[in-house]
């Protein structure tokens, strides 16, 4: 195994691995940081943080409304998040180019009815010349020594560019998404789920599917957030608010992944406030996710010494 941190683990992987066959943390709506808090929030930490915490798949929605050069602003909703899409793209810029062996997948969605805008805006981001080499835009899931230092685009708007994702994305639902390419997508995405009980069950199977069929050739995608209602996101993830939250979405988590045995695929599992900020720092599920994949030994890591440690540490669930 070779020894790294979570700003270049992908450089322990096998480069002949398609992304199909990677454990990868993610979040959802990574863009939210500087959105109001509540339901629009759903991260505490900036893109290059989250790159540098581990992330690899990033959540990007954007609307159309920004000047020339920058013309795609991020939103969660009805609510701007105060950054724009060429903020998003320059963190990721800077980090690639710090870390050459890693790679970002980049699951973009359009806050808006006009698609057809959106692909516009899109291609005028890869007219720039510090952005035109920075994606992957080819439609097949790609093996790993094809997107080094790049974005692997996951595209849900119509356009040309990227793995289509634009028709079959169902609603509230855990579904399989084949592409016009045939490339299968599996996704659990049971946002409206508040039962948290339910929620984790879901999740959980989700991830065990993901273990079971190792050779499918699917991209699984699992996502552990839940929508607002009642609770924030914040509240659903770590609990906290009026009401308690029980079982939290992120611990609950954390003891499901310490229980599975290394070289399983977990797929790509997304966080809401995957690393809790709120008193202490908790990053134990991004690097569980991490620590997952054959030849990978996160070195300083305080969570993934052994599976033992932290089935026997509980102190995250207070």
């Amino acid at each position: 195994m070779t020894d790294v941190s979570t700003k270049n683990w992908m450089s322990a992987l096998d480069k002949n691995l398609t992304l199909d066959s990677i454990s990868m943390p993610g979040t959802h709506d990574s863009g939210t940081q500087q959105a109001p808090k509540g339901g629009p929030r759903t991260q505490n930490f900036g893109i290059y943080d989250q790159l540098s915490d581990g992330i690899r798949f990033l959540d990007i929605r954007v609307k159309p409304n920004g000047p020339e050069l920058d013309p795609l602003n991020i939103y969660h909703g009805i609510f701007s998040c105060g950054i724009s899409f060429g903020d998003v793209l320059n963190d990721c810029l800077k980090f690639l180019k710090e870390n050459p062996s890693e790679s970002v997948v980049m699951l973009m969605n359009a806050e808006t009815n006009s698609d057809k805008n959106i692909q516009a805006k899109f291609h005028e981001y890869l007219k720039q010349e510090k952005y035109k080499h920075l994606f992957y835009l080819e439609p097949r899931i790609p093996a790993l020594h094809e997107i080094q230092s790049k974005i692997v685009l996951l595209r849900r708007f119509d356009g040309d560019a990227g793995i289509d994702l634009s028709s079959g994305w169902e609603k509230n639902a855990t579904f399989t998404l084949t592409t016009p390419e045939n490339q299968v997508f599996r996704i659990e995405d049971e946002y409206q789920q508040h039962d948290t009980h339910k929620k984790m069950a879901t999740v959980h199977s989700s991830i065990n599917r993901a273990m079971e069929t190792p050779n499918d050739n699917a991209v699984h995608i699992t996502y552990n957030s839940i929508s607002l209602a009642g609770h924030t996101p914040y509240q659903y993830a770590w609990g906290g608010g009026f009401g308690k939250v029980d079982p939290k979405m992120n611990p609950g988590l954390t003891e499901f992944l310490a229980e599975q045995q290394k070289g399983n695929r977990f797929g790509i599992v997304v966080l809401d406030f995957y690393n809790n900020k709120e008193g202490h720092i908790d990053n134990r599920n991004a690097e569980l996710i991490i620590n997952a994949n054959s030849g990978v030994n996160l070195k300083n890591s305080k969570y993934v010494k052994s599976s033992s440690t932290i089935k026997e540490d509980h102190s995250y669930l207070i």
